[in-house]
């Protein structure tokens, strides 16, 4: 089942628009780390392999700060560190993403409402920053692969 709602979302992202103007919106709870995780991920993975979509991340209730444990998780993964707060999804946001995926969250009705969502429930919350990072980065490799090969079919 989710390897159809995966494909019907990828599916969703190519036709939209140009890749440049893709945009892939993570959120957890608190857009502190699981979201953060996603994000700089994707921009990585996705930039290594030359699309064009990029991630942002965002919270369903944003704390002040970025999480030390994620920051220093990436740092050490040697992935670049992202600068800015954690932020609320607004209804831009919405407007903007082609697709959103919810990690360990539920997300506001506003979002769900869009048809432009996904989640990735999976992601372990309890088990420390490597299974966290782990399960993402297997969404995220899956996510890029699958928009590549849409990419190019189109």
């Amino acid at each position: 089942m989710m390897a159809h709602v995966l494909m019907a979302v990828v599916l969703s992202l190519v036709q939209r628009g140009t890749a440049a103007e893709q945009t892939v919106v993570f959120v957890c709870e608190h857009g502190a780390a699981k979201s953060v995780i996603a994000t700089a991920y994707f921009n990585k993975i996705a930039s290594e392999r030359g699309l064009k979509a990029r991630a942002i991340y965002r919270g369903v209730h944003p704390q002040a700060e970025l999480s030390a444990t994620a920051l220093k998780g990436l740092r050490d993964d040697g992935v670049q560190v992202p600068d800015q707060s954690p932020a609320p999804i607004t209804d831009d946001d919405v407007k903007a993403a082609t697709v959103m995926f919810a990690i360990g969250c539920a997300l506001p009705s506003k979002v769900t409402a869009s048809g432009k969502a996904d989640d990735w429930a999976d992601v372990p919350d309890d088990q420390g920053y490597a299974p966290m990072r782990d399960a993402i980065k297997r969404h995220v490799e899956r996510l890029v692969d699958d928009l590549l090969k849409r990419q190019g079919e189109r």
